[in-house]
């Protein structure tokens, strides 16, 4: 009897033996507000539009599948949440921002997705309050297109004599971004994975956004970021980047607790601001890149009890950066601890009369306070003559070259740029970390690489 009530109901919702079962979409658009729709593993064919608030909840990371024309999911009402997804097969259009989900409307929650050949993974766009936490963004490393037999070759790949389709590596600028905010506000970031798109997390226009733990590794830039003001990053890692992160156009950037490192191409930045003011930059590690921090036309701000070691270049400070504060950072064991032609003596070496570690010296502290009673020097002796000669950087950490520069950090030359460090500190801070180790053999391998990267950037510039 009751098998019979059973298969009554079930005839007259439609989901009986021998009937098809209702596509998700179709369960979608029959929800109502406030509905959560539970779906049980599977391959589910979209495209998918939800324009209703709800919960639409994956279990055994079932599938959602585009059609490869535009996005897999796309969040047109309020208070919608999907976690727990398989997502894959975005359209590939740059011009229209195909992504894996993309955001329109506000208070969106994106939690426990695997994403996976989509163009942009997360993309919010135009919306506030969106939560991104932990999803795993994976871009597409290859694309499949029609080659000759000898460039199949170069890709290890077998075709016909005549061409046939081939895996080939898909460019980084033809990939989309793991997370990209645009014109959002207070926005949460957090426990991402995000590799091999173009940029790990991308912020345009989106102010009072906070973005912790994410790790970002084998992306163009781990943090791309513009036009964003009053946001937090914390306690995120990027590594094994063209370079680590990439702030421009903005003010009032908290970073902090962040690790930067092994981000090692010709532009293998840890930190570069581009007219960046009145930010804090504490305890972050920057490690093993190119060059640790790079300022570029950015003012008053402050960088604070940070480690900047084991990289081909510490700290770049240009001419048009000024009223910029270093202190109980510790700066060591750098090929080339800073270059600094033209920065401005507005730059101070010290935060409340605290200044840097540059590694054992040998400094004075007569009254014991941590604190050395001599100043500190850092002379960069090639100076501009880097950007025309980029092969000097060769004798750099020579026997020769250090002693020259130690000679003239004691009885100061003129005409040659320095720092001036008035009140070093004697000891680090706290011991820097053991992941920041690194001889000087691995650094001079570094910056053989960058130079010779360099230097035919430059011969194509000039040819």
């Amino acid at each position: 009897m009751r098998f019979f009530w059973a298969l009554t109901v079930g005839l007259l919702l439609g989901v009986g033996p021998g009937l098809a079962q209702p596509s998700l979409q179709a369960r979608i658009g029959a929800a109502a507000p406030g509905d959560t729709i539970v779906v049980t593993g599977g391959v589910h064919e979209g495209p998918f539009v939800v324009d209703t608030p709800l919960v639409l909840r994956g279990r055994n990371r079932p599938h959602l599948k585009g059609d490869e024309q535009t996005h897999v999911v796309a969040v047109d009402a309020a208070d919608v949440t999907i976690e727990g997804f398989r997502i894959s097969g975005s359209g590939t259009d740059l011009g229209d921002d195909h992504a894996g989900v993309m955001v329109r409307a506000p208070r969106a929650t994106i939690r426990d997705n695997h994403l996976s050949d989509v163009l942009h993974g997360v993309y919010v766009k135009g919306a506030d309050r969106a939560v991104v936490v932990e999803n795993v963004i994976e871009g597409p490393p290859t694309v499949t297109r029609r080659v000759s037999p000898e460039e199949a070759r170069r890709h290890d790949c077998s075709v016909p004599p005549g061409g046939g389709d081939c895996a080939v590596p898909l460019p980084v600028p033809q990939r989309g971004n793991g997370i990209h905010l645009w014109s959002s506000l207070h926005n949460t970031v957090m426990h991402n994975t995000v590799h091999h798109t173009r940029d790990g997390v991308y912020f345009s226009h989106s102010n009072h956004t906070y973005a912790a733990r994410n790790t970002i590794h084998d992306v163009r830039y781990g943090l791309h970021y513009m036009y964003s003001d009053d946001n937090t990053f914390e306690h995120n890692r990027f590594f094994d980047n063209e370079s680590g992160s990439a702030l421009m156009y903005s003010t009032r950037i908290a970073v902090r607790h962040n690790v930067f490192r092994d981000n090692r191409s010709q532009r293998g930045y840890g930190l570069l601001l581009q007219t960046v003011s009145k930010s804090r930059f504490a305890h972050n590690r920057m490690i093993q890149n190119g060059t640790g921090v790079y300022l570029e036309n950015s003012t008053r701000n402050t960088f604070a009890d940070n480690v900047v070691a084991s990289n081909y270049r510490g700290v770049r400070v240009t001419g048009s950066s000024m009223e910029n504060r270093f202190g109980r950072n510790v700066i060591r064991g750098n090929l080339n601890t800073a270059t600094v032609s033209g920065a401005r003596a507005t730059n101070a070496w010290h935060v409340d009369g605290r200044g840097n570690y540059w590694g054992p010296r040998g400094l004075l502290d007569l009254n014991a306070d941590g604190v050395s009673e001599l100043p500190h020097r850092t002379v960069d002796l090639f100076g501009e003559r880097r950007e025309d000669f980029p092969y000097v950087d060769l004798l750099a950490g020579s026997p020769g070259l250090s002693l020259l520069a130690d000679a003239l950090a004691r009885v100061p030359g003129t005409g040659i740029p320095t720092i001036t460090d008035e009140h070093p500190l004697v000891a680090p801070p706290s011991p820097p970390e053991e992941e920041g180790a690194t001889g000087l053999g691995s650094l001079f391998t570094l910056g053989i690489v960058l130079l010779t990267v360099g230097a035919v950037a430059l011969r194509r510039r000039v040819v």
